[in-house]
């Protein structure tokens, strides 16, 4: 069995399987990742601790770009700019890649910005409006979103076997 120390650990290990190779991604392999996927879960700071959930997303540069509703996300996100983003790509149990990215949210204000966000947007959903604006929970245009970025401060990537 081989071991690795967990985060806040205090020295404890954790048990791996002999041959369970757990490696770091460079930044290009983890960009690619995120260029690759769609969907994507941002967390954010809440009054009782933190918020998580699922959003679409395009991924250009140094952000990721998205859009949503005016709702509890985009409330906690003003209130709290410091969040985190998390993508994978899973194979199996034991194949697997991990993508954080933690930054800044940036609502887009002028309508140049917003127009290009969500033109990216269209491009990385082949242009499917519905494939863009599935999943909030309440439907929305692109054109009545709030359009924002998250503006990566550090983006860290971990693979299992792969």
């Amino acid at each position: 069995m081989k071991s690795r120390r967990t985060a806040g650990g205090g020295g404890r290990t954790q048990p791996y399987p002999a041959g369970t190779v757990l490696r770091e991604l460079s930044l290009q392999e983890s960009e690619a990742l995120l260029a690759r996927q769609r969907i994507g879960r941002v967390a954010m700071r809440d009054a009782d601790g933190t918020y998580l959930i699922p959003i679409s997303y395009a991924f250009a540069g140094d952000s990721i770009y998205a859009h949503a509703p005016a709702g509890k996300k985009v409330r906690l996100m003003r209130r709290w700019p410091h969040v985190a983003f998390q993508v994978d790509e899973i194979e199996d149990a034991a194949h697997w890649r991990s993508v954080i990215v933690k930054g800044t949210y940036e609502e887009l204000q002028d309508e140049e910005s917003r127009a290009k966000a969500r033109l990216l947007l269209l491009r990385a959903f082949s242009g499917h409006h519905m494939s863009v604006t599935a999943g909030h929970g309440q439907r929305t245009t692109l054109a009545d979103a709030v359009v924002f970025r998250i503006r990566a401060a550090e983006v860290t990537g971990f693979a299992e076997n792969g």
